[in-house]
């Protein structure tokens, strides 16, 4: 029941999410930006973990560049050959590839020499209960299972729900920043 109600709301939250232009969805990610920027955790961490956009997720390319700028370290998201999320360590946008589901990773299979201090999550959704989600395979969430990082949910307020359903291993955000506020 709660994967039919999980699948619902995704096919909603997503053509919700695809009407936003091009210049509204910048817009957007460029003032969650600078809310993240501004948050006493991120502002702290030495290293952080950011996500490459798909679709039409918040944009987080200038985010990552802003955070090399000033000296943190940047992990990023990939698959794994068993088929897990791990961590690594971002050099340059000018060495990634594609990867699975065809999202930009970084070439290099360096990992971090420590856990990221703050971790940025995409979503389809979040919910006022501190809940996430995410396209359905669960990579994010068996990764934050192992990691004690701060979590930071980034998304624009359209996608921001009351509740969420979700399952026992549905793992939790400290924060969630959109475009309008800052959820606790």
């Amino acid at each position: 029941m709660v994967q039919h109600e999980k699948a619902i709301l995704r096919q909603e939250m997503l053509a919700k999410r695809n009407s936003l232009s091009e210049a509204e969805r910048k817009e957007k990610s460029d003032a969650i930006m600078e809310k993240l920027f501004e948050e006493h955790h991120f502002r702290e961490a030495k290293c952080v973990s950011f996500y490459m956009p798909i679709g039409n997720e918040v944009d987080t390319r200038q985010m990552i560049a802003r955070s090399v700028a000033a000296g943190k370290g940047v992990l990023l998201p990939a698959v794994a050959s068993d088929h897990h999320l791990e961590l690594r360590k971002f050099e340059s946008f000018e060495n990634m590839k594609k990867g699975r589901f065809a999202i930009m990773e970084p070439i290099s299979e360096e990992r971090p020499d420590e856990d990221p201090h703050v971790i940025i999550l995409p979503g389809v959704a979040f919910g006022l209960c501190m809940h996430r989600l995410g396209y359905g395979k669960g990579y994010y969430d068996r990764l934050l299972a192992r990691l004690p990082s701060f979590r930071i949910g980034i998304c624009f307020d359209l996608q921001v729900l009351e509740r969420l359903p979700r399952h026992s291993d549905d793992q939790r955000m400290n924060m969630i920043i959109t475009e309008k506020r800052e959820i606790v």
